[in-house]
């Protein structure tokens, strides 16, 4: 296997990371989480494409399914922990590469958001850090998962709806499979959760908790193969350990950990071909492993970097070889990943 950094650029803070076309050509886009600029890199070339020269205080980008050049963003989620400020955005790029954003709505403390086609509608899920604060330490007031349907004029506010409450801390969010059913999986200090989406043409979302002690970050995959989703955490919050949960007995225990100093990516899917789980920390060593089954059926993995200190990683599959994009906030860098066999 063989690993191919390239530095596409510097960014202060670089922390959101997103991969998607525009104008049919493959684009890397970072923004960063402090005041400052969204960037998109296009493939090959590598030129620059500035989306935005500020406000910053972005946590997400989120490619529009089903529309070509668009995305959805939050801005100004600064200072960190007190961003009661924070909004999404709407950002376009015309045929001559030129951006139009536009605010769409105030959601306060708004940390991890998703946007996806369900039933003919497009709709928004997304969790707080908290409901509100006195003070940057003040964690009295947790937060809530909510759901709301994005209007045909993308652009416009839109009512939110809460389908989970009392998750403090919010840091984990993903989409994945579990147990056989499409699911948004949610973490914060009191654990994971799980949100079923609904049936049979229904608004009703189940939920159901599978872990109860403290979460930062998570993903999802079939690293064994078995059929059986296993769970990727970083535990506690930003905290020191990448774990790797199996159910065993229809009890969900770790099988598998590994220390990291401010741990802060999991991603999960295929690395080669082979389900891979990534995870990563922002200080000591700033290590990204790639996790994976060996033949022996152990559970090995293999380093991408130990410089960068990634805050987020975005991950593109291509026929002959994967992508990382890498914010690697702790050294302010922008930095692609090529693996080949």
């Amino acid at each position: 296997m063989k690993i191919n950094k390239k530095v596409l650029g510097q960014l202060d803070k670089a922390y959101a990371t997103a991969i998607m076309k525009l104008n049919e050509k493959m684009h890397y886009l970072v923004a960063t989480e402090g005041h400052g600029p969204c960037i998109a890199f296009a493939e090959d070339t590598w030129d620059e494409n500035k989306v935005w020269d500020g406000p910053g205080g972005t946590m997400n980008i989120v490619p529009i399914p089903g529309r070509k050049n668009e995305f959805i963003a939050t801005q100004d989620f600064t200072p960190t922990f007190q961003a009661k400020a924070s909004q999404i955005v709407h950002a376009i790029c015309d045929a001559d590469s030129k951006w139009t954003v536009t605010p769409i709505m105030i959601i306060p403390y708004l940390h991890r958001f998703d946007v996806f086609a369900f039933n003919n509608r497009l709709l928004f899920i997304g969790a707080t850090l908290c409901e509100d604060k006195d003070s940057k330490e003040d964690w009295s007031k947790p937060g809530s998962v909510y759901i709301g349907e994005i209007p045909p004029e993308i652009h416009k506010p839109f009512e939110l709806k809460p389908i989970l409450k009392g998750i403090t801390k919010n840091h984990g969010f993903c989409k994945g499979n579990w147990k056989g059913r499409d699911a948004y999986i949610v973490s914060g200090s009191e654990g994971v959760f799980v949100l079923y989406l609904p049936q049979n043409n229904t608004d009703n979302w189940e939920s159901e908790q599978i872990l109860n002690h403290e979460v930062s970050d998570i993903a999802v995959c079939d690293i064994d193969n078995d059929g059986c989703m296993e769970l990727a955490t970083i535990e506690p919050f930003h905290g020191s350990y990448g774990k790797i949960y199996k159910y065993v007995d229809d009890k969900l225990i770790p099988i598998h950990e590994h220390e990291y100093e401010f741990g802060h990516v999991v991603w999960g899917g295929k690395i080669l071909n082979k389900p891979s789980f990534i995870i990563g920390g922002r200080k000591g060593n700033r290590e990204l492993n790639c996790f994976q089954i060996n033949a022996s059926g152990q559970i090995k993995h293999f380093t991408i970097d130990n410089s960068g200190g990634p805050s987020n990683i975005a991950v593109l599959n291509k026929q002959t070889s994967d992508v990382i994009l890498a914010a690697n906030r702790e050294i302010g860098e922008i930095a692609i990943y090529e693996i080949t066999e």
